[in-house]
């Protein structure tokens, strides 16, 4: 009787439980806890699979934003999972995107735990981007997917994000670079290509060495992120002064800055262009090219020969520190200590530096001041140096004398020993 007993709690247990748990649950109702829109297009695959696949490597993942919460629907039963009763939309309209995403990043509630701020939609109806979209209903202007993606969305500070620092002008120049997108706006396809090839392209994708690509500006540096808006006239010596605060104060007491305020010429990027900027060199001080003093000034005249001054004297400075600079490495290679003198040659080279910025005031006495002691400096360690050079020649000389002093006292040592042994 008990083993029948026995058989019997078993058979409840195993075979009727699970069966009942099952009747109980609501078709398709996301048993896997991932919810019923996950567990059918992982199913399906292919192009409906895809998407899950991105979903799951998102920062939407994480945060428990599913499939409902952008597509609607119900997630956990697969009969009600796409009807119009549950809310479900679909595909979203490009038009919608921007509010779409809003109804979560513009509630602060929402974003107080992450830290994020919640004015991104307020600044994108004031982009370019966004004025297209609800002035002018083109829908050919990015939204937030175009830049941030769809269902794999990552963090800024995820090296595979659309926008991480070092992969916005990339992201940028999905639209930007491509001729058939622009063509309608007559917007050039080139700035990718000539941020590439500038200054701060090639700090940015870490081809110069001992240059950070963090502190390389990209895209979003200068045009803004979500209200992405062209620089103005007046705006762009702001802009760059972002980053290049003290030129950018510097420039603020030249007449330039004035001749801008009034004129609207001269920008920064009418001396050193815009995507396509070098490191600038003292040749820009004269010459006729595009972004060179002759090409605005006419050759002969006082902005002109301001100009050549300026070229002239720190050219002086420039190549009073190359010709150290060659002394001293030529010096390391006898084996000298040259720390100390590394650090002067640091201290004239700054000097330099200092007066860099201070070109843009067109000051000349300024300048000048800095470069003659960058020049005095460099003739201080250039002094020192020989110096040092004719301390090893009395050392090298005086080595030579004990030597040979040596080498004769061992020569009669020999000639005694020989006049011995053959007295012996």
């Amino acid at each position: 009787f008990l083993p029948v007993i026995f058989a019997f709690i078993i058979f409840q247990l195993v075979i009727l439980l699970p069966w009942s748990a099952l009747a109980e649950r609501p078709p398709g109702s996301g048993a896997s806890g991932v919810g019923v829109c996950v567990e059918c297009h992982e199913q399906v695959g292919g192009k409906l699979g895809e998407p899950v696949k991105k979903w799951r490597n998102s920062v939407h993942r994480e945060a428990g934003v599913d499939c409902a919460s952008c597509h609607g629907g119900d997630n956990t039963n697969s009969d009600k999972a796409m009807t119009k009763e549950a809310g479900f939309r679909g595909k979203i309209n490009i038009k919608e995107i921007p509010e779409l995403c809003a109804d979560c990043h513009a509630n602060i509630q929402k974003m107080r735990q992450y830290n994020l701020r919640t004015d991104q939609f307020a600044e994108y109806k004031t982009s370019v981007h966004g004025k297209r979209l609800y002035e002018e209903n083109d829908t050919n202007v990015a939204t937030c997917v175009n830049c941030h993606g769809t269902h794999e969305i990552r963090k800024k500070d995820d090296p595979r994000s659309k926008v991480y620092h070092t992969t916005v002008p990339q992201t940028c120049g999905e639209c930007h670079a491509d001729p058939e997108r622009m063509k309608p706006y007559r917007i050039p396809t080139d700035q990718l290509a000539d941020y590439k090839e500038s200054y701060h392209g090639l700090i940015l994708y870490g081809k110069i060495p001992g240059k950070k690509p963090g502190l390389a500006p990209n895209c979003a540096d200068c045009h803004g992120i979500h209200g992405a808006t062209p620089p103005g006239v007046k705006e762009v010596a702001n802009v760059c002064g972002n980053c290049h605060s003290t030129t950018a104060k510097y420039f603020k007491e030249s007449p330039h800055f004035f001749s801008m305020e009034e004129a609207g010429i001269p920008r920064c990027v009418d001396c050193h262009t815009n995507h396509k900027n070098k490191f600038p060199t003292v040749e820009m001080f004269s010459g006729g090219k595009e972004g060179i003093c002759g090409n605005c000034h006419e050759k002969g005249s006082m902005p002109y020969k301001r100009g050549e001054e300026l070229r002239e004297t720190l050219i002086k400075a420039i190549t009073a520190i190359e010709e150290v600079q060659k002394d001293e490495k030529t010096l390391e290679k006898t084996g000298k200590n040259i720390e100390a003198l590394s650090a002067k040659l640091e201290e004239a080279a700054k000097k330099l530096v200092e007066a860099a910025p201070i070109t843009h005031t067109l000051n000349i006495k300024k300048v000048r001041e800095l470069s003659e002691e960058a020049v005095g400096k460099a003739r201080e360690i250039k002094l020192e140096i020989r110096q040092i050079y004719k301390d090893i020649l009395i050392r090298k000389v005086a080595f030579v004398i004990v030597l040979l002093v040596f080498l004769l006292i061992v020569a009669l040592l020999i000639l005694k020993l020989k006049r011995l042994h053959r007295a012996h």
